[in-house]
């Protein structure tokens, strides 16, 4: 790309992540925007951003986008992030106004999340660790489900994050919101095993700003890793291979759900910003209430005289 398109998709880049966003997301707009760009590179658009964007251009970058195979789904995001950066544009005085965008979406069903069963969960753990899997990967297993973390909250995870006396662990969430959760006996346990091999201890102190989650040379482990761990050793929800990290988050929540923890004390302990997002996680708890009430309720299991 020419230079001044290019200094604008890097100042693009620095509000976004000013903005607090996650660096997967800051990654998505910032990848919306650069297609975009290339786009009208491609075209001989002579200014980095037309003043008068014209709608015809943007709906011809869309089209360009369905020919190679982009779906329906995945150009309805694309949208989406480049609304954003045609809004941000606009506020940098780049654009005049934003033009109209427009694009045929189908409707479809929310994406239920996916949890693996309690039992199945149990065994795979079980097997991890008395295995030759390694205690690393078996500490992990047991902190994503045990705590409901995102996989990225694990990767950014230090020793001084945690706290052996109260059982806890502080989490830098979406936005750099912190929250503190719980951790399981048996992860505090996995965790220890860990500790003990690595010769560091948990908490604030002199190893307090090392990784949780490391590789044999002693850095941090990536995101790809981690979820690779997962994906080896636990069981597949229904989609190709193992389970994803987001799984075990999941199950987490679906796991106390059903044991009848209380929604809003599931939300603080997710992160989740509003109750609506937790609340999707109620439909797998349908039958054990039905059945709860027919246990329960006096006439819920009176039979019609009629």
């Amino acid at each position: 790309m020419t230079a001044e398109r290019t200094r604008i998709l890097k100042t693009y880049t620095n509000d976004l992540r000013a903005q607090g966003l996650s660096g997967g997301t800051v990654d998505l707009y910032r990848r919306d925007a650069e297609r975009f760009l290339r786009f009208l590179e491609g075209l001989g658009e002579p200014d980095p951003l037309p003043r008068r964007l014209d709608r015809s251009l943007v709906s011809g970058h869309l089209g360009r986008l369905r020919a190679t195979g982009v779906g329906q789904r995945s150009l309805a995001r694309i949208v989406s992030g480049l609304r954003r950066f045609l809004g941000w544009a606009r506020l940098e005085g780049l654009i005049e106004s934003e033009p109209e965008i427009r694009v045929q979406e189908k409707i479809r069903r929310r994406r239920l999340p996916r949890a693996v069963a309690e039992r199945r969960l149990e065994e795979s753990i079980t097997r991890a660790d008395q295995g030759r899997t390694p205690a690393r990967d078996v500490a992990l297993l047991e902190l994503l489900w045990g705590s409901g973390l995102r996989v990225a909250e694990a990767h950014a995870l230090d020793l001084q994050d945690l706290d052996p006396y109260s059982g806890t662990v502080k989490v830098t969430g979406k936005g750099g919101k912190e929250r503190i959760v719980p951790l399981t006996t048996a992860s505090v346990a996995a965790l220890d095993r860990v500790f003990d091999e690595r010769g560091v201890t948990a908490g604030p102190g002199p190893s307090g700003h090392l990784p949780v989650f490391v590789n044999g040379r002693g850095a941090r482990l990536s995101v790809r890793t981690l979820r690779r761990i997962v994906t080896r050793h636990v069981p597949g929800t229904g989609e190709r291979g193992g389970a994803s990290p987001h799984a075990l988050r999941h199950s987490f929540a679906t796991h106390l759900l059903d044991h009848g923890a209380d929604l809003r004390a599931v939300q603080e302990l997710l992160g989740h910003a509003r109750l609506s997002t937790t609340a999707v996680y109620t439909h797998v708890t349908r039958n054990r209430l039905r059945e709860a009430y027919d246990r329960a309720h006096p006439r819920a299991g009176e039979e019609s005289t009629e």
